[in-house]
């Protein structure tokens, strides 16, 4: 069996957007940025007997273990480059000689195809072939899903639009008959590149603002929909192979909150009958069939969701490459092979003014009978250590000036057999961490 070097990055929509693209109003987010870089270290479910994990950061040497206590045993390399580009592959393409440690592995598995990754592949002569970066830009757009849901199903619900006058013009009309306008960048991801607009002012305000972008030479492109009443959000993960046959993989259910994503966990059988007998999957066929056709192969997640009026909107977006939904799958399977469980996959954003001792807290978490698997055979199941600790990277464990937190992000799947008990195990979770002095928000 090929062995496999997992490796890629989870801002692969910065990537993939045209730098002459008008922008939305956004305040930059520097302790994001540096989370987004660590988050490559989930990526360890996608390893097998024999793969490779690559990450940009360590990862805690009592993280992995625990992992490899609970069937997750991979090999773990890190990137030893000086190169501090956010695109990790255009660092490993451009240094001089042979990492020999990738020239060990097969083929590689990327999170998402971005620019230089068929460099990587031919530099270390991989036997795996990945679509081209145009091909990968193009359906990754929301324009193009706007256009496919139109061609597929006669209609859509989001406009494309080329110009600040034609975002004025049609959020007026949408302001008039909804009540309210989502606009979304054409690369933007979870709780980024979407702007909610409930007034004519604050339509014009962007408008203005576009405007003024357009004046500098910017060109535009966006998305624009009326702001719909949503029951159920979920996903479709399937792979689209090199032949084009299609290839299901899981079905998702997702948790959102004012467009940002807070967790996922796997669709019921009663979920994934009531989509057959509504034809999802008839549409999702065709889906996979015009993407194959106009040139991609390779991971595809399909955000989709239910309206409360009981319409079905088959395609929301296409992510075209690995997605939260993917990774949960993978835990799910591993789960219920060792014990018949499926968790739920969420994360919580934290605070702290000292790097503390991570394997003293996986202990104590035992010891409170909160780390997965516990008497119960439940529990919580931490998945990084890397973007938790990520504002304590750069340098030791002093405490930043000025009183500030470091910001980090803890990844966790959640095993419980009811709601109400899930929630106590996170609030527990929530009262050791901040036992550390740390800040857990939210």
């Amino acid at each position: 069996m090929a062995r496999e070097l997992v490796a890629g990055i989870f801002d692969a929509e910065s990537f993939w957007r045209d730098e002459n693209l008008a922008r939305l109003p956004a305040i930059r987010d520097k302790d994001r940025e540096r989370i987004v870089l660590a988050m490559d270290e989930l990526m360890f479910p996608f390893c097998g007997s024999g793969d490779a994990l690559l990450t940009r950061f360590a990862m805690e040497e009592a993280h992995k273990a625990y992992l490899a206590s609970i069937g997750f045993s991979f090999r773990h390399l890190v990137w030893e480059g000086d190169d501090a580009s956010a695109n990790l592959f255009q660092a490993m393409a451009s240094e001089q000689e042979r990492d020999e440690r990738y020239g060990a592995f097969d083929t590689l598995s990327p999170f998402a195809v971005v620019p230089h990754t068929r460099e990587v592949i031919a530099k270390y002569e991989f036997s795996n072939e990945v679509p081209g970066i145009d091909t990968v830009k193009r359906v990754n757009s929301k324009i193009y899903s706007a256009r496919l849901t139109g061609e597929l199903l006669g209609k859509g619900f989001g406009k494309p639009v080329y110009s600040a006058e034609e975002l004025s013009a049609l959020g007026r009309g949408l302001l008039a008959e909804h009540g309210s306008a989502l606009v979304k960048d054409p690369f933007g991801v979870s709780g980024k590149g979407n702007m909610l607009l409930q007034s004519q002012a604050s339509l014009e305000r962007v408008a203005s603002y576009i405007r003024r972008q357009e004046g500098e030479g910017k060109a535009v492109a966006f998305v624009i929909e009326p702001f719909l009443d949503v029951e159920c959000d979920f996903s479709c993960q399937f792979d689209i192979m090199r032949d084009g046959s299609f290839h299901l993989v899981g079905l998702q259910k997702i948790f959102n909150r004012q467009f940002a994503y807070l967790g996922s966990e796997s669709m019921d059988a009663a979920g994934r009958e009531a989509l057959e007998r509504a034809g999802y999957f008839d549409v999702l066929l065709q889906a996979a069939g015009r993407l194959y056709k106009d040139g991609y192969f390779g991971p595809v997640c399909i955000d989709s969701m239910l309206l409360k009026d009981g319409t079905l909107v088959p395609i929301v977006e296409i992510n075209a490459r690995k997605s939260m939904g993917f990774i949960n799958h993978r835990l799910d399977q591993a789960l219920q092979a060792r014990s018949g469980k499926k968790g739920f996959f969420t994360f919580r954003s934290v605070g702290f003014k000292e790097r503390f001792d991570y394997e003293g807290w996986l202990e104590e978490l035992k010891r409170q009978d909160i780390l997965y698997p516990n008497r119960q055979g439940n529990g919580i199941l931490p998945l990084s250590s890397a973007t938790l600790l990520a504002g304590a990277a750069e340098a030791g464990a002093d405490a930043p000036a000025g009183g500030n937190l470091r910001k980090g992000r803890l990844y966790m799947t959640i095993i419980a057999d009811e709601l109400p008990e899930r929630e106590r195990y996170v609030e527990r979770m929530r009262l050791s961490f901040e036992s550390k002095g740390g800040k857990w928000y939210g």
